[in-house]
């Protein structure tokens, strides 16, 4: 299993799409190089304002742009830190996209 974390793995972008906002949406597109059902990503919650989240949601893209939800896979929040570990198909090529619910 393969760590991608954001701002530090190539291709793991993360985006706070709402800075003004207490409560935070951040997007992170998840590099083609990532092996659904196998890999994790960890997000420094903290670069974004937010310690917690309240919710979570993960896109595996099958073929450019088409996706289907890939499950909720595992999440846990330790010290602002979100990791994800996925579930989905290992034969994804593409990438896909995750989306954090955070707050303070």
């Amino acid at each position: 299993m393969a760590d991608f974390t954001d701002g530090t793995t190539a291709g793991v972008v993360t985006t706070d799409v709402i800075p003004a906002l207490s409560n935070k949406m951040i997007q992170v597109r998840v590099p083609a190089t990532f092996v659904w059902g196998t890999d994790s990503i960890i997000v420094d919650l903290t670069k974004y304002g937010c310690r917690n989240i309240s919710g979570f949601v993960a896109f595996e893209e099958t073929t450019a742009g088409s996706i289907i939800v890939a499950g909720t896979g595992t999440t846990s929040v330790t010290t602002g830190t979100l990791t994800y570990v996925s579930t989905g198909s290992a034969a994804n090529t593409v990438g896909g996209t995750l989306i954090i619910f955070g707050y303070a």
